[in-house]
């Protein structure tokens, strides 16, 4: 985290989940950002866990209303610390790296046994703004408009550039899949890299371009979803995922869906924030096939962060659901203007959230803080009368109660309470998934 006061500088802590105390602690030097942060487990003989650190050196100290993106940089630092168990004793600990670094790796007394030991580092000629680990034996890091694959060299003990790709431009961020590179960058949505190890001794390594966007965003944070499938967010909100084209000729990334959220956003995982050993019966994998639910693991949800502080989650669910909750959301859109199913804001609802600089439009997704508006604040009676005043929405739900393992309200009296309550379930189970 940046540090304010005489010169901005930055400071990376270990810290214990459970207690909130500081383990470990490293200052960098003055005018030194962290931009960028990645974790790099090496498993062999012995097992080693790598924190891998990618800085921005500032020229000046800048006003401290500008951004850091705002202030100009000469260049930047990967430095690779270890995070290492250690003993502790009574007393406060001092581990310090070469003088010449100027840092210091400070372990609080009492605290949980763990110190970053500095392990090694490389100038370069730009900010590191973004980096990932390849597997045992490789790093990506990406400095400006390059991506560049540095791999370990066990007998020197040291990381020598292997390969790079150009980039039409800045990267913002990285993630693998296999031997496939999404990279964010800041004008053209995402690329997709190919990595290529080098075979027997005579060979070398590749990283080649082999995807990229049919769309420009400038893009915060993107993320593989599943090896066919990319998700990524930009700086205004705008949330899209694309596929890799079924042609092996094509290029271009397929748009799958897209919805502006109308905040800013500054990052995306994929998972879940709470652990679960069930899913809901309408939520599947993120994948190209329209309803393979085999895969669990990607099976969570994308949990968008806003700079306002607000978490969005978006899960993928069965065309049966999507249907239905779309046809609820027309429903609820279309109520009187006074009647409590109806928002009051002219925002709410997947149809209004457009993007208003683009020919994007939202695609494939509803809008769940609506749908939830059905079951949290509506009566029994109100219910049923956004389901009464559309036929096709009591027909949808009473099609898809029959094929659910939910099934029909046994206690229902009639065709609209059936279908009123079914939906309140399927909702209010959908709604398990994205639980923070």
């Amino acid at each position: 985290h940046p540090a304010v006061g005489p010169s901005l500088t930055s400071c990376l802590k270990v810290v214990d989940p459970e207690t909130g105390r500081s383990c470990a602690e490293v200052q960098f030097r003055p005018l030194e950002l962290v931009r960028s942060l990645a974790t790099w487990h090496i498993r062999g003989q012995k097992s080693y866990r790598y924190v891998c650190v990618g800085t921005a050196q500032l020229t000046e100290q800048g006003d401290m209303q500008d951004s850091v993106q705002q202030q100009q940089a000469t260049g930047g630092r990967l430095v690779i610390y270890n995070l290492k168990p250690v003993k502790r004793k009574s007393r406060s600990r001092l581990a310090l790296s070469p003088e010449v670094d100027r840092m210091a790796a400070v372990s609080s007394a009492g605290a949980p046994g763990y110190e970053l030991k500095y392990v090694w580092e490389s100038d370069r000629s730009g900010p590191v703004s973004a980096l990932a680990s390849l597997g045992d034996a490789y790093l990506v890091v990406a400095v400006g408009a390059r991506c560049v694959v540095l791999k370990l060299d066990v007998v020197q003990k040291r990381l020598i550039e292997c390969c790079e790709c150009p980039l039409r431009f800045a990267a913002v961020s990285l993630d693998i899949c296999g031997h496939d590179i999404v990279v964010g960058s800041t004008r053209e949505a995402v690329n997709v890299l190919r990595f290529t190890a080098a075979e027997g001794d005579s060979g070398c390594d590749k990283l080649e371009p082999v995807y990229s966007a049919r769309f420009g965003a400038n893009t915060a944070d993107a993320r593989f979803l599943a090896a066919d499938l990319v998700a990524g967010v930009d700086h205004s909100g705008f949330v899209f995922v694309a596929g890799l084209p079924v042609k092996s000729a094509e290029f271009g990334l397929d748009f799958a869906l897209g919805m502006h959220l109308g905040t800013e956003c500054t990052r995306l995982r994929v998972g879940q924030m709470v652990q679960r050993l069930d899913l809901p019966e309408h939520v599947l994998a993120w994948s190209r096939s329209a309803n393979d639910s085999s895969d669990n693991r990607s099976a969570g949800c994308i949990v968008i962060s806003t700079l306002s502080g607000g978490m969005w989650t978006i899960a993928r669910i069965s065309d049966d659901a999507f249907a239905l909750l779309r046809r609820l959301e027309l429903a609820m859109l279309a109520m009187p203007p006074l009647h409590p199913a109806r928002p009051l804001f002219a925002a709410s609802g997947s149809i209004n959230r457009a993007r208003n600089t683009s020919r994007i439009q939202p695609t494939g997704i509803v809008d769940g803080s609506l749908s939830a508006t059905f079951v949290q604040h509506l009566t029994t009676a109100e219910r049923i009368e956004v389901v009464d005043s559309s036929p096709d929405l009591m027909q949808a739900a009473l099609a898809v109660a029959e094929r659910s393992i939910l099934g029909p309200c046994p206690a229902a009296p009639d065709p609209h309470t059936t279908a009123a309550e079914f939906v309140a379930r399927l909702v209010h189970d959908l709604s398990r998934v994205s639980i923070c």
